[in-house]
Protein backbone atom coordinates (compact mmCIF):
# COMPACT_ATOMS: atom_id res chain seq x y z
CA UNK A 1 0.00 0.00 0.00
CA UNK A 2 2.80 2.48 1.20
CA UNK A 3 6.51 2.13 -0.80
CA UNK A 4 8.19 3.03 2.31
CA UNK A 5 11.42 1.58 0.43
CA UNK A 6 13.22 4.77 -1.12
CA UNK A 7 12.64 7.21 1.72
CA UNK A 8 15.20 8.34 3.73
CA UNK A 9 14.69 8.38 7.22
CA UNK A 10 17.87 10.03 8.11
CA UNK A 11 15.72 13.15 6.99
CA UNK A 12 12.56 13.48 7.86
CA UNK A 13 9.19 11.23 8.65
CA UNK A 14 6.75 10.91 6.43
CA UNK A 15 2.84 12.14 6.73
CA UNK A 16 1.33 8.58 6.13
CA UNK A 17 3.44 7.60 8.94
CA UNK A 18 1.80 10.03 11.70
CA UNK A 19 -1.47 9.12 10.10
CA UNK A 20 -0.97 5.40 10.69
CA UNK A 21 0.53 6.40 14.26
CA UNK A 22 -2.59 8.23 14.74
CA UNK A 23 -4.76 4.95 13.90
CA UNK A 24 -3.03 2.72 16.05
CA UNK A 25 -2.78 4.78 18.63
CA UNK A 26 -6.52 5.37 18.80
CA UNK A 27 -7.16 1.41 18.90
CA UNK A 28 -4.64 0.98 21.38
CA UNK A 29 -5.98 3.85 23.60
CA UNK A 30 -9.51 2.36 23.47
CA UNK A 31 -8.30 -1.40 24.35
CA UNK A 32 -6.38 0.18 27.17
CA UNK A 33 -9.00 2.15 28.41
CA UNK A 34 -11.13 -1.32 27.77
CA UNK A 35 -9.03 -3.11 30.10
CA UNK A 36 -8.43 -0.77 32.81
CA UNK A 37 -12.42 -0.38 33.13
CA UNK A 38 -12.59 -4.25 33.24
CA UNK A 39 -10.02 -4.63 35.59
CA UNK A 40 -9.85 -1.79 38.07
CA UNK A 41 -12.92 -2.74 40.71
CA UNK A 42 -11.06 -5.58 41.63
CA UNK A 43 -7.79 -4.55 40.72
CA UNK A 44 -6.86 -0.98 41.82
CA UNK A 45 -3.31 -0.56 40.25
CA UNK A 46 -5.04 -0.52 36.96
CA UNK A 47 -5.62 3.21 37.99
CA UNK A 48 -2.07 3.53 36.53
CA UNK A 49 -2.83 1.42 33.15
CA UNK A 50 -3.85 3.76 30.41
CA UNK A 51 -1.60 6.71 31.37
CA UNK A 52 1.30 4.26 31.74
CA UNK A 53 0.79 2.79 27.76
CA UNK A 54 0.04 6.37 26.99
CA UNK A 55 3.05 7.28 28.08
CA UNK A 56 5.30 5.08 27.03
CA UNK A 57 3.88 5.67 23.10
CA UNK A 58 4.37 8.77 23.70
CA UNK A 59 8.20 8.70 24.78
CA UNK A 60 8.56 5.84 21.54
CA UNK A 61 7.15 9.01 19.17
CA UNK A 62 9.44 11.67 21.00
CA UNK A 63 12.26 9.20 20.56
CA UNK A 64 12.39 8.71 16.82
CA UNK A 65 11.68 12.14 16.64
CA UNK A 66 15.07 13.00 18.17
CA UNK A 67 17.09 10.64 16.14
CA UNK A 68 15.70 11.31 13.11
CA UNK A 69 15.32 15.21 13.34
CA UNK A 70 18.71 16.05 15.82
CA UNK A 71 20.84 12.92 15.62
CA UNK A 72 19.93 12.42 11.79
CA UNK A 73 19.87 8.38 12.02
CA UNK A 74 22.00 6.04 14.15
CA UNK A 75 21.49 2.62 15.28
CA UNK A 76 17.86 2.65 15.71
CA UNK A 77 17.82 3.41 12.42
CA UNK A 78 19.82 0.79 10.83
CA UNK A 79 17.89 -1.98 13.06
CA UNK A 80 14.91 -1.15 11.03
CA UNK A 81 16.13 -0.56 7.63
CA UNK A 82 18.32 -3.91 8.02
CA UNK A 83 15.31 -5.63 9.16
CA UNK A 84 13.02 -3.92 6.06
CA UNK A 85 15.59 -5.33 3.61
CA UNK A 86 14.33 -8.84 5.07
CA UNK A 87 10.91 -8.06 4.88
CA UNK A 88 11.23 -7.10 1.28
CA UNK A 89 12.99 -9.87 0.50
CA UNK A 90 10.34 -12.19 2.25
CA UNK A 91 7.15 -10.13 0.10
CA UNK A 92 9.29 -10.95 -2.79
CA UNK A 93 10.39 -14.81 -2.27
CA UNK A 94 9.74 -16.22 1.33
CA UNK A 95 12.10 -19.12 0.95
CA UNK A 96 14.85 -16.95 0.96
CA UNK A 97 13.86 -14.88 3.64
CA UNK A 98 13.33 -18.04 5.92
CA UNK A 99 16.95 -19.63 4.34
CA UNK A 100 18.61 -15.80 5.90
CA UNK A 101 16.79 -16.04 9.34
CA UNK A 102 18.07 -20.10 10.03
CA UNK A 103 21.38 -20.05 8.80
CA UNK A 104 24.24 -17.44 10.41
CA UNK A 105 25.10 -14.71 8.31
CA UNK A 106 27.21 -15.08 5.43
CA UNK A 107 28.32 -13.69 2.14
CA UNK A 108 26.44 -16.39 0.44
CA UNK A 109 22.74 -15.04 2.57
CA UNK A 110 23.56 -11.97 1.91
CA UNK A 111 23.86 -12.38 -1.73
CA UNK A 112 20.18 -13.23 -1.68
CA UNK A 113 19.54 -9.39 -1.46
CA UNK A 114 19.29 -7.09 -4.11
CA UNK A 115 18.24 -3.30 -5.22
CA UNK A 116 14.59 -4.23 -5.39
CA UNK A 117 14.65 -5.45 -1.65
CA UNK A 118 17.29 -2.93 -0.58
CA UNK A 119 20.67 -4.48 0.96
CA UNK A 120 21.10 -4.77 5.14
CA UNK A 121 23.40 -2.97 7.21
CA UNK A 122 26.72 -4.97 7.12
CA UNK A 123 27.65 -4.01 10.71
CA UNK A 124 24.00 -5.27 11.57
CA UNK A 125 23.84 -8.29 9.51
CA UNK A 126 27.01 -10.15 10.04
CA UNK A 127 27.03 -9.41 14.07
CA UNK A 128 25.31 -12.26 15.67
CA UNK A 129 23.59 -10.27 18.73
CA UNK A 130 22.22 -7.33 16.54
CA UNK A 131 21.27 -9.43 13.69
CA UNK A 132 19.02 -11.70 16.17
CA UNK A 133 17.40 -8.35 17.18
CA UNK A 134 16.55 -7.32 13.74
CA UNK A 135 15.08 -11.12 13.00
CA UNK A 136 13.08 -10.30 16.08
CA UNK A 137 11.74 -6.85 13.90
CA UNK A 138 10.14 -9.07 11.21
CA UNK A 139 7.15 -9.32 12.50
CA UNK A 140 6.63 -6.13 13.58
CA UNK A 141 7.67 -4.84 10.31
CA UNK A 142 4.89 -6.62 8.69
CA UNK A 143 2.32 -5.03 11.25
CA UNK A 144 3.38 -1.72 10.90
CA UNK A 145 2.84 -1.16 6.77
CA UNK A 146 7.16 -1.39 7.14
CA UNK A 147 7.27 2.32 8.89
CA UNK A 148 9.73 3.52 11.36
CA UNK A 149 7.54 5.49 13.52
CA UNK A 150 4.86 2.93 13.44
CA UNK A 151 7.45 0.14 14.19
CA UNK A 152 9.10 2.01 17.02
CA UNK A 153 5.45 2.74 18.56
CA UNK A 154 4.21 -0.90 18.17
CA UNK A 155 7.52 -2.50 19.37
CA UNK A 156 7.39 0.13 22.54
CA UNK A 157 3.44 -0.95 22.93
CA UNK A 158 4.75 -4.99 23.24
CA UNK A 159 7.86 -4.57 25.53
CA UNK A 160 5.48 -2.45 27.61
CA UNK A 161 3.88 -5.68 29.08
CA UNK A 162 6.76 -7.43 30.79
CA UNK A 163 7.06 -4.48 32.82
CA UNK A 164 3.64 -3.90 33.54
CA UNK A 165 3.40 -7.83 34.45
CA UNK A 166 5.94 -7.17 36.80
CA UNK A 167 4.58 -4.24 38.65
CA UNK A 168 1.98 -5.83 39.34
CA UNK A 169 3.66 -8.65 40.98
CA UNK A 170 5.94 -6.19 43.09
CA UNK A 171 2.88 -4.56 44.33
CA UNK A 172 1.79 -8.21 45.97
CA UNK A 173 5.07 -8.72 47.23
CA UNK A 174 5.27 -4.76 48.72
CA UNK A 175 1.06 -3.52 49.28
CA UNK A 176 1.33 0.17 50.49
CA UNK A 177 4.27 0.98 47.92
CA UNK A 178 2.24 1.11 45.08
CA UNK A 179 3.00 4.95 43.80
CA UNK A 180 6.74 3.93 44.27
CA UNK A 181 6.96 1.00 42.36
CA UNK A 182 4.78 2.53 39.72
CA UNK A 183 7.46 5.14 39.51
CA UNK A 184 10.25 2.70 39.04
CA UNK A 185 8.53 0.57 36.55
CA UNK A 186 6.74 2.47 34.86
CA UNK A 187 7.63 6.02 34.30
CA UNK A 188 11.38 6.64 34.96
CA UNK A 189 12.28 9.21 32.05
CA UNK A 190 15.51 7.64 31.15
CA UNK A 191 13.91 4.69 30.74
CA UNK A 192 10.83 5.18 28.91
CA UNK A 193 13.30 7.57 26.12
CA UNK A 194 15.86 4.79 26.05
CA UNK A 195 13.51 1.61 26.59
CA UNK A 196 11.07 2.93 23.80
CA UNK A 197 12.88 2.49 20.50
CA UNK A 198 14.06 0.07 17.79
CA UNK A 199 17.21 -0.80 20.39
CA UNK A 200 18.64 -3.63 21.80
CA UNK A 201 17.68 -2.06 25.34
CA UNK A 202 13.94 -2.13 24.74
CA UNK A 203 14.06 -5.49 23.90
CA UNK A 204 16.73 -6.44 27.10
CA UNK A 205 14.66 -3.97 29.35
CA UNK A 206 11.39 -6.04 28.28
CA UNK A 207 13.00 -9.45 28.78
CA UNK A 208 14.46 -8.35 32.22
CA UNK A 209 11.51 -8.44 33.31
CA UNK A 210 9.89 -11.27 32.15
CA UNK A 211 12.88 -12.98 33.65
CA UNK A 212 12.51 -11.64 36.96
CA UNK A 213 8.69 -11.60 37.29
CA UNK A 214 9.19 -15.73 36.07
CA UNK A 215 11.37 -16.40 37.63
CA UNK A 216 9.52 -15.46 40.83
CA UNK A 217 6.27 -17.39 39.65
CA UNK A 218 7.86 -20.62 39.40
CA UNK A 219 10.64 -20.89 41.45
CA UNK A 220 9.17 -19.26 44.29
CA UNK A 221 5.92 -18.48 44.30
CA UNK A 222 5.03 -21.96 42.60
CA UNK A 223 2.22 -20.74 40.46
CA UNK A 224 1.68 -22.05 37.21
CA UNK A 225 4.97 -23.33 37.01
CA UNK A 226 5.39 -25.20 33.71
CA UNK A 227 4.27 -21.68 31.57
CA UNK A 228 6.04 -19.54 33.69
CA UNK A 229 9.53 -21.99 33.57
CA UNK A 230 8.91 -21.99 29.56
CA UNK A 231 8.87 -17.88 29.84
CA UNK A 232 11.83 -17.51 32.55
CA UNK A 233 13.65 -19.99 29.70
CA UNK A 234 12.81 -18.25 26.20
CA UNK A 235 13.70 -14.95 28.19
CA UNK A 236 16.78 -16.05 29.44
CA UNK A 237 17.74 -17.12 25.58
CA UNK A 238 16.85 -13.30 24.04
CA UNK A 239 18.65 -11.85 26.92
CA UNK A 240 21.58 -14.07 25.97
CA UNK A 241 21.36 -13.97 22.14
CA UNK A 242 21.24 -9.86 22.21
CA UNK A 243 23.29 -8.92 25.64
CA UNK A 244 24.65 -11.79 27.30
CA UNK A 245 26.14 -9.46 30.15
CA UNK A 246 22.76 -8.52 31.29
CA UNK A 247 22.20 -12.34 32.22
CA UNK A 248 25.37 -12.63 33.51
CA UNK A 249 24.55 -9.51 35.89
CA UNK A 250 21.07 -11.41 36.81
CA UNK A 251 22.34 -14.81 37.85
CA UNK A 252 24.11 -14.35 40.72
CA UNK A 253 21.50 -12.36 42.78
CA UNK A 254 19.55 -14.74 41.42
CA UNK A 255 20.47 -18.18 42.71
CA UNK A 256 20.63 -15.62 45.78
CA UNK A 257 17.13 -14.83 46.12
CA UNK A 258 16.10 -18.36 45.41
CA UNK A 259 18.32 -20.03 48.22
CA UNK A 260 17.52 -17.03 50.58
CA UNK A 261 13.94 -16.76 50.57
CA UNK A 262 14.23 -20.61 51.82
CA UNK A 263 16.07 -20.13 55.06
CA UNK A 264 14.30 -17.19 55.95
CA UNK A 265 11.56 -19.37 56.69
CA UNK A 266 13.50 -20.81 59.72
CA UNK A 267 12.94 -20.46 63.14
CA UNK A 268 16.35 -20.21 65.05
CA UNK A 269 17.59 -16.43 64.11
CA UNK A 270 21.30 -17.99 64.79
CA UNK A 271 20.92 -20.25 61.78
CA UNK A 272 19.54 -18.44 59.55
CA UNK A 273 22.02 -15.33 59.43
CA UNK A 274 24.64 -18.33 60.01
CA UNK A 275 23.37 -19.77 56.88
CA UNK A 276 23.88 -16.27 54.58
CA UNK A 277 27.46 -16.31 53.72
CA UNK A 278 27.52 -19.90 53.14
CA UNK A 279 24.09 -19.24 50.07
CA UNK A 280 26.42 -16.31 48.64
CA UNK A 281 29.45 -18.78 48.42
CA UNK A 282 27.16 -21.15 46.92
CA UNK A 283 25.52 -18.82 44.82
CA UNK A 284 28.28 -17.18 43.09
CA UNK A 285 29.49 -20.99 42.46
CA UNK A 286 26.58 -22.02 40.70
CA UNK A 287 26.82 -18.61 38.72
CA UNK A 288 30.21 -19.30 37.65
CA UNK A 289 29.91 -22.74 36.60
CA UNK A 290 26.50 -21.52 34.36
CA UNK A 291 28.96 -19.12 32.98
CA UNK A 292 31.75 -21.64 32.20
CA UNK A 293 29.19 -23.63 30.65
CA UNK A 294 27.95 -21.15 28.63
CA UNK A 295 31.51 -19.64 27.55
CA UNK A 296 31.44 -20.24 24.07
CA UNK A 297 27.87 -19.07 23.80
CA UNK A 298 28.90 -15.70 25.45
CA UNK A 299 31.88 -15.13 22.84
CA UNK A 300 33.10 -11.74 23.76
CA UNK A 301 31.36 -11.42 26.44
CA UNK A 302 32.97 -14.69 28.88
CA UNK A 303 34.69 -14.12 31.63
CA UNK A 304 37.96 -14.14 30.29
CA UNK A 305 37.84 -11.89 27.27
CA UNK A 306 34.72 -9.58 28.98
CA UNK A 307 37.72 -8.29 31.20
CA UNK A 308 40.23 -7.80 27.95
CA UNK A 309 37.49 -6.08 26.14
CA UNK A 310 37.04 -3.55 29.18
CA UNK A 311 40.50 -2.89 29.51
CA UNK A 312 41.20 -2.12 26.00
CA UNK A 313 37.93 -0.25 25.79
CA UNK A 314 39.48 2.11 29.08
CA UNK A 315 42.63 2.56 27.26
CA UNK A 316 40.42 3.56 24.05
CA UNK A 317 38.49 6.01 25.88
CA UNK A 318 41.35 8.45 25.96
CA UNK A 319 41.48 9.23 22.63
CA UNK A 320 40.93 12.65 21.11
CA UNK A 321 37.97 10.97 18.71
CA UNK A 322 35.32 10.96 21.71
CA UNK A 323 35.47 14.98 22.07
CA UNK A 324 35.34 15.47 25.83
CA UNK A 325 32.07 12.43 25.99
CA UNK A 326 34.37 10.46 27.79
CA UNK A 327 35.08 9.20 31.54
CA UNK A 328 38.37 8.06 32.29
CA UNK A 329 38.17 5.56 35.47
CA UNK A 330 41.92 4.34 35.01
CA UNK A 331 43.46 2.04 33.31
CA UNK A 332 43.33 -2.13 34.66
CA UNK A 333 45.56 -5.23 34.06
CA UNK A 334 42.53 -7.36 31.97
CA UNK A 335 42.93 -9.49 35.72
CA UNK A 336 40.36 -10.37 38.43
CA UNK A 337 42.64 -8.77 40.58
CA UNK A 338 43.09 -5.58 38.23
CA UNK A 339 39.01 -5.59 37.64
CA UNK A 340 38.82 -5.25 41.23
CA UNK A 341 40.56 -2.55 42.16
CA UNK A 342 38.44 -0.26 39.82
CA UNK A 343 35.24 -1.69 41.13
CA UNK A 344 34.14 1.08 42.96
CA UNK A 345 34.92 3.65 40.65
CA UNK A 346 32.91 1.38 37.72
CA UNK A 347 30.05 1.59 40.44
CA UNK A 348 29.76 5.41 40.48
CA UNK A 349 29.94 5.51 36.89
CA UNK A 350 27.15 3.26 36.01
CA UNK A 351 24.83 3.78 39.08
CA UNK A 352 25.23 8.10 38.89
CA UNK A 353 26.84 9.65 35.79
CA UNK A 354 27.30 11.41 33.66
CA UNK A 355 27.04 13.92 36.92
CA UNK A 356 25.25 16.83 36.14
CA UNK A 357 27.66 19.25 35.30
CA UNK A 358 29.12 16.70 32.79
CA UNK A 359 26.09 17.09 30.30
CA UNK A 360 26.80 18.26 26.78
CA UNK A 361 23.45 18.05 25.32
CA UNK A 362 19.64 18.05 25.85
CA UNK A 363 19.40 14.51 26.11
CA UNK A 364 21.95 14.32 28.58
CA UNK A 365 20.86 17.29 30.73
CA UNK A 366 18.11 15.30 31.54
CA UNK A 367 19.87 11.80 32.35
CA UNK A 368 22.02 14.09 34.61
CA UNK A 369 19.24 15.76 36.60
CA UNK A 370 18.07 12.15 37.05
CA UNK A 371 21.52 10.96 38.54
CA UNK A 372 21.63 14.06 40.83
CA UNK A 373 18.36 12.80 42.28
CA UNK A 374 19.56 8.88 42.94
CA UNK A 375 22.70 10.42 44.01
CA UNK A 376 20.96 12.18 46.81
CA UNK A 377 18.84 9.43 47.68
CA UNK A 378 22.11 7.24 47.99
CA UNK A 379 23.55 9.67 49.89
CA UNK A 380 20.23 9.88 52.65
CA UNK A 381 20.56 5.61 52.38
CA UNK A 382 24.10 5.67 53.15
CA UNK A 383 23.37 7.96 55.88
CA UNK A 384 21.66 6.04 57.60
CA UNK A 385 23.12 3.20 57.02
CA UNK A 386 26.36 4.62 58.91
CA UNK A 387 23.72 5.70 62.17
CA UNK A 388 22.18 2.82 62.08
CA UNK A 389 23.69 0.05 60.72
CA UNK A 390 22.37 -3.12 62.51
CA UNK A 391 18.62 -1.86 61.43
CA UNK A 392 19.74 -0.98 57.86
CA UNK A 393 21.39 -4.58 56.71
CA UNK A 394 18.37 -6.47 59.27
CA UNK A 395 15.76 -4.68 56.39
CA UNK A 396 18.70 -5.90 53.22
CA UNK A 397 18.86 -9.65 54.56
CA UNK A 398 15.61 -9.94 55.55
CA UNK A 399 14.37 -9.01 52.27
CA UNK A 400 15.50 -11.85 49.79
CA UNK A 401 13.98 -9.29 47.03
CA UNK A 402 16.32 -6.52 48.33
CA UNK A 403 19.51 -8.93 47.74
CA UNK A 404 18.63 -9.76 44.54
CA UNK A 405 17.75 -6.09 43.16
CA UNK A 406 21.18 -4.93 45.30
CA UNK A 407 23.31 -7.84 43.57
CA UNK A 408 22.00 -7.28 40.12
CA UNK A 409 22.22 -3.08 40.32
CA UNK A 410 25.82 -3.50 41.68
CA UNK A 411 27.02 -6.18 38.98
CA UNK A 412 25.45 -4.58 36.15
CA UNK A 413 26.54 -1.37 37.10
CA UNK A 414 30.59 -2.32 37.54
CA UNK A 415 30.12 -4.30 33.73
CA UNK A 416 28.72 -1.08 32.34
CA UNK A 417 31.33 1.13 33.96
CA UNK A 418 33.76 -0.78 32.85
CA UNK A 419 33.40 -1.35 29.79
CA UNK A 420 31.46 1.42 28.70
CA UNK A 421 33.84 4.47 26.78
CA UNK A 422 31.46 7.41 26.52
CA UNK A 423 28.17 8.93 28.83
CA UNK A 424 26.21 8.69 24.93
CA UNK A 425 26.46 4.98 24.99
CA UNK A 426 26.62 4.98 28.78
CA UNK A 427 23.19 6.67 29.35
CA UNK A 428 21.41 3.70 27.12
CA UNK A 429 23.39 0.70 28.38
CA UNK A 430 22.04 1.64 32.03
CA UNK A 431 18.40 1.02 31.39
CA UNK A 432 18.06 -2.69 31.93
CA UNK A 433 18.93 -2.03 35.34
CA UNK A 434 17.97 1.57 35.82
CA UNK A 435 14.61 1.02 37.21
CA UNK A 436 15.77 -1.75 39.53
CA UNK A 437 18.02 0.40 41.09
CA UNK A 438 15.59 3.28 41.47
CA UNK A 439 12.88 0.63 42.84
CA UNK A 440 15.42 -0.90 45.27
CA UNK A 441 16.12 2.74 46.59
CA UNK A 442 12.64 3.62 47.35
CA UNK A 443 11.62 0.04 48.90
CA UNK A 444 14.69 0.38 51.20
CA UNK A 445 14.01 4.23 51.99
CA UNK A 446 10.29 3.25 53.01
CA UNK A 447 11.38 0.22 54.41
CA UNK A 448 13.77 1.93 56.68
CA UNK A 449 11.63 4.62 58.06
CA UNK A 450 8.86 1.72 59.17
CA UNK A 451 11.49 0.06 60.86
CA UNK A 452 12.93 3.31 62.45
CA UNK A 453 8.93 3.56 63.86
CA UNK A 454 8.05 0.37 64.58
CA UNK A 455 10.92 -2.01 64.91
CA UNK A 456 11.43 -1.68 68.50
CA UNK A 457 8.00 -2.69 69.21
CA UNK A 458 7.67 -5.76 67.15
CA UNK A 459 10.47 -8.74 67.91
CA UNK A 460 12.45 -10.49 65.40
CA UNK A 461 11.88 -11.23 61.89
CA UNK A 462 7.77 -10.90 62.82
CA UNK A 463 8.54 -7.53 62.59
CA UNK A 464 9.74 -6.88 59.35
CA UNK A 465 6.58 -9.01 57.82
CA UNK A 466 3.73 -7.42 59.29
CA UNK A 467 5.44 -3.90 58.50
CA UNK A 468 5.29 -4.87 55.12
CA UNK A 469 2.22 -6.52 55.43
CA UNK A 470 3.38 -9.44 52.88
CA UNK A 471 5.30 -12.35 55.26
CA UNK A 472 8.07 -13.70 53.35
CA UNK A 473 8.93 -12.15 50.06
Amino acid sequence: MFEVESLSYMKRIYPFEWVMVAIYFLLILLYSFYRQVLNIKKFPEYRYYTRAVVVKIFSSVIFCCIYIYYYHGGDTVSYFETARSMVNLGMTNPGNLFHVVTHAPSPESYSLFSGATGYPWPYMYYDTQTFFVTKLLIPILYISFRSYLLSSVVLSWFSFFGAWKLFRLLITIYPGMEKRIAFSMLFVPSVLFWGSGILKDTITLSAVCWFIYSFYRSAIGKKKRIANTIIFILSAYVLLSVKPYVLIALLPGTFVWFFHARIINFRSKIFRYASIPMIYVISFLIGYIVLTILGSSLGKFSVEKMLKTASITQHDLKQDYYQGSSFDIGDFDPTISGVMSKVPAAMNVGLFRPFLWEARNVVMIISGLENFVYLLFGLVLGWRMLTRTRKFFGTIFNQPLLLFLLSYSLIFSSLVGLSTSNFGALVRFKIPFLSFFVLLLLILDKLMKERSTQLSSLPGIKALDRITGSGVV
